[in-house]
């Protein structure tokens, strides 16, 4: 029998998991840890931050799911001792749930014996008293029962091998968790990665009809900050903007490094004009940054950003709407830099 911790574990992720499908979320560790936290009830303010972002997004976004595990399933910051945890128990659930089927299993095969037995017997010369007909129906019984038992013994060696399939999966996304951070370490936001798949998740629910733009952002001649101050000017540059994009980052907002100088916002929920305003404060407080000499105080150059916008098109694919958000960002260079164009 199953202890009551592995039933408890299994009845969490019976809950979890149909909530998880519902709104799109994969059965990663991070999420599952999340969501199994969730169902338990143990942490109200962490279901009304899950409740808030789902009403937003229509999802967790992985970055989002990232903070919510530091913040609330670890927040000591011992992130893999965490995860042993939710693994643990998630291993108890899966053994437990093998010992039932193999117990099945083998029960299954003797009885499928004992009918094949009783099939051979029965094919015997009939005894005293028992008539053709009635020898006959009974061996017809019972080699249905046994055909029947064939198959029900196949679908619970499938269920088995799925079952450890999964766990060796999961076993080994929790190994590898560590190389999969999604946040770059110099400008403190969202790295490509997390960009990656994050878009093409928040483009699942915007095909659902919930809002979603996309601004692509460059630094303004970054080049030449390397080229006259060093890479250490540069890469403050680069943090500072950093800042500057978290600062402005907000519940439905997301921030990402693309790549190099190139920034990324994702607006999910509100309006295109919403997401033009927020893009001209987010320009103009660039714009009013300084970047001085630390020895002598003196301002060495200004800092702009261009940034193009584009909104969700239903049917488009996430590729498609990059090209579209950065034809708009080559436009706001070639038009003068330190400006934002919308794109058609």
């Amino acid at each position: 029998m199953i202890s009551a911790s592995v039933e408890k574990a299994a009845e969490r992720l019976r809950k979890a998991v149909p909530i998880m499908v519902k709104h799109g979320i994969p059965v990663t560790p991070v999420n599952y840890a999340l969501w199994y936290t969730y169902v338990s009830n143990d942490d109200p303010t962490l279901n009304r931050r899950i409740d808030d972002i789902v009403a937003t997004y229509g999802t967790v976004p992985f970055s989002r799911a990232a903070d919510l595990f530091r913040e609330h399933v670890s927040p000591d910051g011992e992130h893999d001792a965490a995860l042993a945890r939710v693994k643990e128990d998630l291993e108890k659930m899966v053994q437990g749930i093998g010992q039932e089927l193999n117990a099945t299993l083998s029960g299954t095969r003797d009885f499928n014996t004992l009918l094949d037995e009783c099939s051979r017997d029965l094919r015997s010369p009939p005894s005293s008293g028992n008539s053709f007909e009635d020898v006959f129906g009974t061996v017809e019984k019972l080699l249905q029962g046994s055909t029947a038992m064939h198959e029900s013994s196949a679908r619970f060696e499938q269920k088995l091998k799925t079952a450890n399939a999964e766990i060796r999966r999961l076993r080994d996304e929790m190994d590898a968790l560590r190389h999969n951070a999604m946040h770059d370490e110099l400008t403190g936001v969202n790295n490509r990665r997390a960009f990656d798949t994050e878009l093409a998740q928040l483009a699942q629910q915007a095909a659902r009809g919930v809002p979603l733009h996309l601004a692509m952002l460059d630094i303004d001649h970054f080049k030449q900050f390397n080229d006259r101050f060093g890479h250490q000017v540069g890469d403050r540059v680069l943090s500072l903007v950093g800042k500057q994009l978290n600062d402005t980052g907000k519940l439905g907002v997301s921030a990402y490094r693309y790549g190099g100088e190139e920034f990324a916002l994702a607006f999910c929920g509100g309006s295109a004009d919403q997401a033009v305003e927020l893009c001209e404060n987010l320009r103009m407080s660039v714009e009013r940054l300084a970047l001085k000499d630390n020895r002598s105080g003196e301002r060495l150059a200004h800092i702009s950003i261009s940034i193009g916008l584009a909104s969700y098109r239903i049917g488009e694919s996430t590729d498609e709407f990059v090209a579209r958000a950065d034809h708009a960002l080559y436009k706001a260079k070639q038009g003068g830099r330190n400006r934002l164009c919308r794109a058609e």
